[in-house]
């Protein structure tokens, strides 16, 4: 058992770096629920505390990369709780929305052990961007609990969201509310976050 999401974390990446060739490297880029609970962790106060476990790490390869075991790693929760951190292997950040610049703008994270895969945390406002295309439930939760950490900005976010349309492989129609719901609720939790 590891204990803590963040050891998880790196067992997860050094079991899929395991599965890479000696002569590659390649970045992964963190998105979705894990994300979003290692930025809450990192606002601390009632964010950390509220923050929500996911049981899938959905990581986007900056190349191509075919793996025969998708890695699970059981862990400890910080009430103690025992928890699994699964690879989602079908997650992909390309279906969705997501800004160009979103990987030159992520956060290094650390490396594998044997040095093949580099893990990168979408900044907050590039995941709530990711968050846009599907909007469901959760993924408003998500965006709800960064904007009262102070993560979010509504008008930037507006403005990185509506920027990313342009690279949208599908109809943008319904995006586009989706963007404006979000800006909404940004606004509204930012607005009833404790100083």
């Amino acid at each position: 058992m590891q204990d803590s999401l963040q050891q998880a974390l790196q067992e997860l990446v050094d079991r899929i770096a395991r599965q890479v060739r000696a002569d590659q490297v390649v970045d992964a880029f963190l998105a979705g629920g894990v994300a979003t609970y290692m930025h809450l962790q990192k606002a601390g106060g009632s964010a950390a505390e509220s923050a929500r476990y996911s049981e899938d790490a959905d990581l986007h390869f900056g190349r191509s990369l075919i793996l025969e075991d998708l890695p699970v790693v059981a862990y400890k929760d910080r009430d103690g709780d025992e928890r699994m951190l699964a690879l989602d292997g079908s997650y992909t950040i390309d279906i969705g929305l997501r800004h160009p610049d979103c990987f030159d703008d992520a956060e290094f994270l650390f490396s594998s052990a044997n040095g093949r895969v580099r893990l990168f945390l979408l900044n907050p406002m590039d995941l709530a961007v990711t968050k846009t295309g599907r909007f469901q439930d959760h993924d408003r939760a998500d965006i709800e609990s960064l904007a009262r950490a102070g993560l979010l900005e509504a008008e930037a976010f507006r403005e990185r969201a509506t920027e990313a349309l342009d690279y949208l492989a599908t109809d943008p129609a319904m995006v586009r509310i989706h963007i404006d719901e979000a800006a909404e609720l940004i606004a509204a939790s930012s607005s009833s976050a404790p100083e």
